[in-house]
């Protein structure tokens, strides 16, 4: 694996999708038995960047966050 320590990775959740969706088309067009199991390691991705670690470790930046994460005055 690529040694990702020193990396930041910005996006929006629209370019995730469709880097997603072009990950699993190659992925698929490459693999076509493990087809089943691509679709669900996109879904696991897309799961762990709609959960509360990623809140919790502020990996989500300016106004579209959670809104269970803003501050209640808001």
């Amino acid at each position: 694996m690529t040694d990702f320590d020193n990396r930041v990775f910005v996006f929006t959740v629209a370019t995730l999708e469709r880097a997603l969706d072009d990950w699993v088309a190659r992925q698929v067009a490459a693999y076509p038995h493990q087809e089943e199991r691509i679709r669900i390691a996109a879904l696991a991705m897309r799961d762990f960047f709609d959960s509360e670690q990623v809140g919790r470790h502020k990996m989500i930046l300016g106004t579209e966050a959670r809104s269970d994460e803003r501050d209640p005055a808001e």
